[in-house]
């Protein structure tokens, strides 16, 4: 199996918190975002979309993060990440409710707050900002209010539903997304960490890599400037 990935990215965290904590043997193709390589016609030929991540398992050639995610906890046999029964069901549950409301609004704040504002010296656009508070409280009170009784999403244990509601978080300290007014949230997430050290160092590798990329590109414009 081959994974074309960019740490840098949420989604592909996810896939690859996936692949360490099952302990699966995957080829990493690093794919930069920020050079194009998503929008070569090679990588097109696997995704028209562009976007990462992408794996490819013989004939298989999988997008999407949660259906990556899903595939290789079937390959695995695996029933921690993925219980079996109503629990999977539930699991679905929460990771369709992520893709369509919950982590929607987290990539406004990045667009604005690092890339307009820290990369552009843009201001950011008060109505998008307004638009993304309004879901942020919108969905944010319902996941902490259903975290306020147990540990994880599930239960007692994480999920991948967990995997993919803790995903917008993982820009938190530069998009500044105020998910920090959420305790239970935020309980829940540090918790993540400890209950899967792949998500932590996972996301250690990430703020390395964003860390390194934004200086980099901070020291061009002031270059061009």
């Amino acid at each position: 199996m081959i994974l074309y990935s960019d740490i840098r990215s949420g989604s592909c965290r996810r896939v690859l918190t996936v692949i360490e904590t099952l302990g699966l043997d995957v080829e990493i193709k690093t794919t930069d975002i920020l050079k194009g390589a998503t929008k070569s016609p090679e990588f097109l030929a696997l995704n028209p979309a562009g976007k990462l991540p992408v794996l490819v398992d013989d004939d298989v050639v999988l997008s999407e993060a949660s259906a990556i995610m899903l595939y290789l906890v079937e390959q695995a046999g695996d029933v921690t990440l993925a219980p079996s029964g109503a629990a999977r069901f539930e699991m679905l549950k929460w990771m369709f409710w992520a893709a369509e409301h919950f982590r929607i609004p987290a990539p406004m704040y990045f667009e604005e707050h690092v890339i307009g504002s820290m990369l552009m010296g843009k201001e950011p656009d008060a109505g998008r900002i307004a638009e993304a508070d309004r879901r942020i409280e919108e969905c944010s009170a319902l996941l902490d209010a259903h975290l306020s009784d147990r540990k994880f999403v599930l239960g007692e244990r994480p999920s991948l539903a967990d995997i993919d509601l803790a995903a917008p978080l993982s820009q938190m300290p530069r998009s500044h997304v105020p998910y920090q007014t959420y305790p239970n949230i935020m309980r829940w997430y540090r918790e993540l960490g400890q209950a899967l050290p792949a998500w932590k160092r996972t996301g250690e590798a990430l703020d390395m890599a964003m860390d390194t990329s934004l200086a980099a590109a901070r020291q061009d414009v002031g270059e061009v400037a």
